[in-house]
């Protein structure tokens, strides 16, 4: 269903572009425009994650007696979700710079390389209470701080303003992801499972998606655009906040990302 909402809000963005009258400023020279040369630009957007955190709990020393029997006890009851779709959307925003060659009437081909603020956050709590076993709360977050990408495109020229294109490449930002579980009927003390834990950092993956540009004046264009980014995973191993239980969570995550935005863009030609 994710799938199909990112691809359908694709189509929005570009079906509303080109149903918008054509915009013919009284600046444009009576030439066709061409789109070769150097542009930079500002865009909006929205942006939204797609996929789970995944965890379960594991003896960091399964030789003590009677430990393993009672790990698979807890677990078997049901006190841990095996994972939580944080569900993290939110605003973003940048900027991007880039070079076209228009190869013909109908064809243009460029380079282009964007950096964006993100406020693509998100977390979810769940609670469990199996019978004759603790009750417990577990919670998982996803956060994606800013992103930025360095792409081809190639296009198709509608006409000597529209421009239709596909583009992808490199696609890299920072993502985090948390990890914590409590008990809730005795507290994180003594041989009570609780972990509290986090991972952040730079990841690199890749970007492919499609959008719409208008030429508006000789040097001014207006764009939307749908990107599909794979930050790659995130993983680490969430220690116990209670030091006599030696009891791990292995927690980990997919970074996958569906933006869709806006720019507006100044060519000098």
């Amino acid at each position: 269903m994710k799938t199909i909402k990112a691809l359908g809000c694709a189509g929005l963005l570009i079906c509303t572009t080109l149903v918008a009258p054509s915009v013919k400023a009284a600046d444009l020279t009576e030439t066709e425009p061409s789109w070769t040369g150097p542009y930079i630009g500002v865009n909006i957007g929205y942006g939204w994650d797609e996929g789970e955190a995944d965890f379960s709990p594991y003896l960091t020393d399964p030789t003590i007696e009677g430990l393993p029997e009672a790990l698979q006890a807890v677990v078997d009851a049901g006190s841990f979700p095996k994972d939580l779709s944080p569900g993290a959307d939110g605003i973003l925003g940048g900027g991007q710079v880039g070079y076209n060659w228009q190869l013909s009437s109908d064809w243009v081909v460029g380079i282009e390389a964007d950096l964006q603020a993100s406020d693509i956050d998100g977390s979810k709590s769940e609670r469990r209470s199996p019978m004759f076993f603790d009750e417990t709360e577990t919670s998982a977050g996803k956060q994606v701080d800013w992103f930025g990408t360095l792409r081809a495109r190639a296009g198709y020229l509608v006409n000597p303003q529209w421009l239709l294109f596909v583009t992808g490449g490199l696609a890299y930002g920072k993502t985090s992801l948390s990890f914590k579980e409590t008990d809730i009927s005795q507290g994180c003390t003594a041989f009570n499972i609780c972990a509290d834990d986090d991972s952040s950092g730079v990841k690199v993956g890749w970007t492919v998606g499609a959008g719409a540009e208008l030429m508006l004046a000789q040097d001014w264009s207006l764009k939307a655009e749908y990107l599909y980014i794979d930050l790659g995973e995130r993983s680490f191993n969430a220690e116990t906040t209670v030091p006599e239980v030696p009891v791990d969570f292995d927690v980990s995550a997919d970074f996958h990302e569906h933006i869709a935005r806006f720019g507006l863009n100044y060519h000098f030609f």
